[in-house]
């Protein structure tokens, strides 16, 4: 399993320094907090740092950031115990949850208070490539840049509204498929190392404030309907007390509250604005309940496209499928 960049060590290091709380509580074991890298993870480290600090503050307990490269290694993490708490994505939160006895606690704010985001295409402005119907006419001269597998907005999204509901593969379209984080897949189409690459309204914004020279060749051609917002996800075993402390220090980030001073509520507001998001609220594992149907959904289309498989065999998966949509509730997005 990777977790962090060798040149990130020391940062990491550094950081869990910069995260614990004064030496009364250092004896406490640390929350090991788990980030995924949807930039670099010296990006991702900075972006948080400042908020976990105050978080470790608030708890009187060490808080050790762990960054991740891929989105399984933090799921496989905390399924190990060695990971307590995580921000992920919600198709990552689903593993987390299924595999990993995971449990959602909150849900991110994005900077307009909604409780969601959307995922994009992005393509290099003069490439001719305005809108999706360009891509696909252009589709086997074309480098795309997907995302990770678990990655919501950067694969599972725009997989399922672009390509599996047309009855398309992407590495069957393409001249090349590259699998990136989101600030990757952004600098590569801006200096034309990729011609379209997935994205969402979030990391776009961050990395618009990080590169706006690069941001100046980049352009949306594809925004997807709204997203839920990233889930933090504990382990469901850690202790209540806990659960309860991180919960309120979360829910009351950023918000003014009796006996918090003003210059207290403008600093948490200036750390929530760099990360892009306004907030975070209290959530649960229902709020996955739209992904899992999208997913769902996503199966029965491949099956229904795959003519290599045995009619019975269809069947008794297509079956399957329907019980697990209906036990949901809801019709296709």
């Amino acid at each position: 399993m990777r977790t962090v960049f060798p040149a990130c060590l020391l940062v990491v290091v550094l950081l869990s320094a910069l995260l614990s709380p004064p030496l009364r509580a250092q004896s406490q074991d640390p929350l090991v907090f788990g980030l995924i890298a949807t930039a670099s993870p010296k990006t991702v480290l900075a972006q948080w740092a400042p908020l976990l600090a105050d978080l470790a503050q608030s708890l009187g307990r060490p808080v050790r950031p762990q960054v991740f490269t891929d989105y399984a290694g933090v799921v496989w993490a905390m399924a190990a115990g060695h990971v307590h708490m995580a921000w992920l994505g919600n198709k990552s939160a689903i593993e987390a949850v299924d595999r990993a006895g995971g449990e959602v606690a909150l849900q991110a704010l994005g900077n307009d208070g909604q409780a969601a985001y959307h995922s994009v295409l992005l393509a290099r402005v003069g490439s001719g490539i305005a809108t999706a119907e360009d891509m696909f006419a252009r589709a086997s001269e074309l480098a795309y840049g997907d995302g990770d597998v678990n990655s919501t907005s950067g694969h599972v999204i725009p997989d399922f509204y672009l390509f599996s509901r047309r009855g398309l593969e992407p590495r069957a379209m393409f001249r090349r498929v590259a699998q990136n984080n989101h600030e990757d897949n952004f600098l590569a189409v801006a200096d034309g190392r990729l011609d379209v690459a997935t994205g969402n309204t979030v990391n776009l914004a961050r990395s618009t404030a990080l590169h706006p020279e690069a941001a100046s060749r980049v352009a949306v051609i594809w925004t997807s309907p709204p997203i839920p917002g990233d889930p933090l996800v504990w382990r469901a075993a850690l202790d209540a007390p806990t659960k309860a402390s991180v919960r309120g220090f979360f829910t009351g980030y950023g918000r003014a509250a009796p006996g918090k001073a003003q210059d207290a509520l403008a600093r948490e507001q200036a750390v929530l604005a760099a990360m892009e998001r306004g907030g975070f609220k209290a959530s649960d594992n229902g709020q996955l309940r739209e992904v899992r149907r999208i997913e769902l959904h996503q199966r029965r289309d491949r099956l229904l496209s795959d003519l290599g498989l045995p009619q019975e065999e269809r069947l008794r998966r297509l079956e399957d499928i329907d019980a697990a949509m209906h036990a949901l509730g809801g019709d296709a997005p």
